[in-house]
């Protein structure tokens, strides 16, 4: 009886190591055989074929551990939209102002004036500005003299000089002006540029005979400068520059002394030096 109990027991054992071992799928087992899906192709299966119904598939099992052994990337701060400095920020259009004053000597006249400048433009990029510029030159003076070049109805030229017990000038010259800057630094920037427009003069006072008078001229002019902005804030900087005019502005009327009409022409040719405020906005 003993020996048929044993081998009873024998055959059982034998049975249980033959048969393929089926476990149930743990829901960690299920979400490690989702994450394979999703990332690395088809499922792997174990135990068995898919199909023919002969075999139960066991599931190769992932660990919860080893997919949190995956890295996790986390964009940092520093790499998220953050400010950005209006300066470098090319999407943003960037406009420019300026005021300031200084001293302008024409070349052809005796002594020198005040010489205001006005800008309003906008910024292309890092270092190209393009705008408009106006500038004024005043000058009041007595017993002074006016140095022009008329011509007569014959075509002939002359030149004239004009004393006065008093005289005022001015000259304003309004001007397209193209700029470009070489950015050292955001807050250091030589610059050289130019400009072209037009330049009106009037010439007024009394001469030396006790005669007022009052002559107003116009004419194409043009300018290339040279400067230097030195910023102090974001949107605020110091300019200066020298500048350079260059216009022959020309008038007709009536001259009394020639006894007919003439073409009279002054040259406002001169350098200027002024520095200033530049805005940004």
């Amino acid at each position: 009886m003993l020996r048929i109990k044993f081998v009873t027991a024998a055959v059982f054992a034998g049975a249980l190591a033959s048969a393929p071992w089926t476990a149930s799928a743990s829901p960690l087992d299920y979400q490690g055989l989702a994450f394979q899906s999703q990332s690395a192709g088809p499922s792997v299966l174990a135990g068995g074929e898919i199909g023919n119904g002969d075999a139960v598939p066991t599931f190769a099992s992932t660990s919860a551990a080893s997919s949190l052994e995956r890295p996790i990337y986390r964009r940092r701060y520093r790499d998220r939209d953050r400010y950005r400095d209006r300066y470098y920020d090319n999407d943003q259009p960037r406009y420019f102002g300026s005021i300031g004053a200084g001293s302008f000597d024409p070349d052809d006249q005796p002594g020198n004036g005040l010489w205001l400048n006005g800008e309003l433009g906008s910024e292309v990029g890092d270092a190209l500005d393009l705008g408009v510029r106006v500038n004024l030159y005043h000058r009041a003076s007595d017993n002074s003299e006016v140095v022009s070049t008329y011509t007569d109805e014959a075509g002939n030229v002359h030149e004239r000089v004009l004393d006065t017990n008093n005289i005022e000038t001015n000259l304003v010259p309004l001007m397209a002006i193209l700029r470009v800057r070489f950015p050292v630094s955001r807050d250091f920037q030589p610059y050289v540029g130019g400009g072209i427009g037009w330049e009106w003069l009037t010439v007024s006072g009394t001469d030396s005979t006790g005669f007022d008078f009052q002559d107003d001229y116009d004419g194409f002019g043009g300018q290339v400068f040279a400067g230097l902005n030195v910023g102090v804030s974001p949107n605020l900087g110091l300019y200066g520059e020298a500048l350079w005019n260059k216009s022959t502005v020309s008038a007709r009327f009536f001259d009394p002394f020639v006894g007919g009409d003439i073409k009279d022409e002054i040259d406002v040719d001169g350098l200027a030096v002024h520095g200033g405020l530049r805005f940004q906005f």
